[in-house]
C-alpha cells in the first residue's frame, strides 16, 4: 500500500527549532532538486547546434549546393529538437527525496520532526507509516530528544509496545495514548539530561590568560 503525506503535527507550546545553518541545508536540497527537475535541455540544444554548424561547413567544403547545405542541419535539428521534447520532458520534482543527499529525513535532528521546511522536503513521507498517536507523542518529545528523528521514532515504538492500543481510532482515544506514551517517555528524558548534561557554552571573551 502506497504511504500517503499527513499534516505536520503541531507541538502544544508550538516550539520548532531554528537552526540556521541546518534550515540553510534543507532550502539548498530542496533547490537542487527543483532545478534538476527543471532542466529544460538547454545545454543539448547548444551542443548539437554547434556539432550541426560543424556538418554545415563540411558540406559546403565537399562541395554541396549551399541550399541543400542549409536544407540538411535545419532538418536534422528540428528532427533531434522534437526527440528531446517528446522523451527528456523535464520530471516531476521530487521534492520526497530531496534531503537524500545528506541521509534522508530520519538522519536530522528529532526537532526537525515538526519543522516545516523539513516536513515539505520528505519528512512527511519518512513518518507516513506511524499511527497518529505515535507521531503526535514523537513531536510532543522531539525538543528533548538528543538523537535523530529515527531515534525519536523508534523510542517512541519501543514505549508503545508496552502500552496496549486504544480499541478505538477515534481522536479523543489518540489523543488520550499520545499523553500516555509523553507521560513515560518525557521522564526518562529529563532523567538522561540530568545525568548527562549538554555543556555550557563558553562566554565570550573569557580563554586563556597570556
Amino acid at each position: 500500500m502506497a504511504q500517503t503525506a499527513r499534516e505536520m503535527p503541531v507541538r502544544q507550546d508550538g516550539w520548532r527549532p531554528t537552526d540556521a545553518t541546518l534550515e540553510a541545508i534543507i532550502k539548498r536540497c530542496v533547490e537542487d532538486v527543483e532545478a534538476g527537475a527543471a532542466r529544460d535541455g538547454t545545454r543539448e540544444y547548444m551542443a548539437g547546434a554547434m556539432i550541426l554548424g560543424l556538418l554545415f561547413v563540411g558540406l559546403l567544403t565537399a562541395g554541396v549546393d549551399a541550399g541543400a547545405a542549409i536544407m540538411i542541419p535545419l532538418v536534422l535539428f528540428g528532427a533531434g529538437a522534437l526527440y528531446m521534447v517528446t522523451k527528456n520532458a523535464p520530471a516531476p520534482v521530487a521534492r520526497k527525496q530531496a534531503l537524500d543527499v545528506i541521509g534522508g529525513p530520519g538522519h536530522l535532528p528529532a526537532g526537525y520532526l515538526v519543522h516545516p521546511g523539513a516536513w515539505s522536503a520528505g519528512m512527511a513521507e519518512h513518518v507516513a507509516y506511524l499511527p497518529e498517536s505515535q507521531l503526535h507523542a514523537a513531536a510532543e518529545m522531539a525538543r528533548a530528544f538528543p538523537g535523530s528523528v529515527d531515534d525519536l521514532i523508534t523510542f517512541t515504538g519501543s514505549i508503545a509496545a508496552h502500552i496496549p492500543p486504544p480499541r478505538r481510532d477515534a481522536p479523543a482515544d489518540v489523543e488520550r495514548r499520545a499523553r500516555e506514551l509523553v507521560h513515560v517517555g518525557l521522564p526518562i528524558l529529563r532523567d538522561y539530561h540530568e545525568k548527562y548534561p549538554a555543556p555550557k557554552p563558553v562566554p565570550a571573551g573569557k580563554g586563556k590568560k597570556k
